[in-house]
């Protein structure tokens, strides 16, 4: 069931500002849009769902495909979301077959997703890493020739559920750049973590950038401006004008770009896998999962849960200037997905709506 739904404001891209984690929540900046719809979450899975089936998903792996991105939809992320599913699943049929293990040794593993679709590629790599974490205290698995996937808190939180501390990140093609620079020359890097508490999980998922690729692609194909002091033109410049826009601007200045950097060797040289403008395409893009065991680190199996379950629970009691408690990262998105599932109903815009009519009926490239 749809129905009419009040235009919702833009909004800024989420990140670490000067209130950090306690300022406001918001969303992945999304083009103002005057013709939204509010709309059953049973309607939506259906349309993925047979999106899913049209484009060849294997069977069992549609309803993973599915809740990921509908999840980076409902935690507030629509650039990692619905918007995002409308995109991948144009290669979706491209896949040859299930990840396989190209190298091992030790602790390390380098994976070749063979074109898998992106959250089925990255369970592999996470399955993976975990086995390796319980039986050598860590476990390193780097991957390329994949699709891609929605938020990487998924899979950081995946991790963390098995009791372990959980690190993933990847690149991109070199779309990023830094104050004072001309040219892009980093990928967007983001990166999550995430690690269990006695009774929950914690986790953060950032992008090193002020705001995404995806909120660039979305603007052009919206005709909308982009975020403010986000993106930068071919002199370095700031721009709102998303067809002039040449790179995403890295966060915090220096301590961004040295952040950015170090997430630039995880998921390449490390690996072997290419970096800046030897990333030219989604199959040699460098994926990266860390899984950590702190029962090797002569803890015990629970130790550090009891530990990390006091530390969680001294942040939320400490007092803000504003009233209120300090925010564990992570909790808000998680918060507002559970409502929205509780309520069973989402708002996003006509024209996104289309677009996943038009996958659930066979056309993978219309926008």
């Amino acid at each position: 069931m749809i129905r009419a739904h009040e235009p919702a404001p833009a909004r800024l891209p989420s990140g670490i500002g000067p209130a950090g984690w306690n300022s406001p929540a918001p969303d992945h900046h999304v083009p103002a849009d005057a013709n939204r719809l509010d709309v059953a979450l049973d309607d939506i899975r259906t349309l993925m769902t047979t999106a899913c089936n049209r484009a060849g998903v294997p069977g069992s792996g549609v309803g993973r495909v599915v809740e990921h991105y509908l999840d980076g939809e409902l935690r507030g992320k629509p650039s990692h979301g619905l918007a995002k599913f409308a995109f991948e699943s144009q290669f979706f049929s491209q896949r040859t077959g299930p990840p396989r293990i190209r190298h091992e040794r030790g602790a390390m593993a380098v994976v070749d997703g063979q074109r898998e679709i992106g959250p089925l590629s990255a369970d592999f790599a996470v399955s993976l890493a975990v086995r390796k974490a319980r039986r050598l205290g860590v476990g390193v698995v780097g991957m390329i020739n994949t699709q891609r996937y929605g938020i990487l808190a998924t899979w950081s939180e995946q991790i963390a559920a098995q009791g372990l501390v959980g690190l993933v990140a990847n690149t991109s093609r070199p779309d990023a750049t830094v104050h004072g620079a001309q040219s892009p020359f980093l990928g967007v890097n983001p990166v999550s973590f995430a690690f269990p508490t006695g009774t929950d999980t914690v986790s953060a998922d950032m992008s090193t950038t002020l705001a995404p690729m995806g909120v660039l692609w979305e603007a052009r194909r919206g005709g909308s401006s982009l975020p403010p002091n986000c993106f930068v033109d071919e002199h370095g410049a700031f721009t709102e004008d998303p067809d002039t826009a040449r790179a995403a601007m890295v966060f915090g200045e220096h301590r961004g770009y040295a952040l950015s950097l170090l997430i630039q060797i995880l998921t390449g040289s490390l690996f072997g896998f290419p970096m800046g403008d030897g990333v030219d395409s989604t199959w040699n893009t460098g994926y990266m999962f860390i899984a950590l065991n702190p029962a090797f680190a002569g803890q015990g199996d629970s130790s550090h849960l009891a530990a990390n379950s006091r530390l969680a629970e001294t942040i939320q009691q400490t007092p803000t200037r504003e009233g209120g408690a300090v925010r564990l990262p992570g909790r808000a998105g998680r918060d507002r997905a559970a409502r929205a599932r509780h309520d069973g109903r989402i708002a996003i815009s006509e024209a996104l709506y289309r677009r996943l009519r038009a996958r659930a009926d066979g056309d993978f490239t219309s926008d």
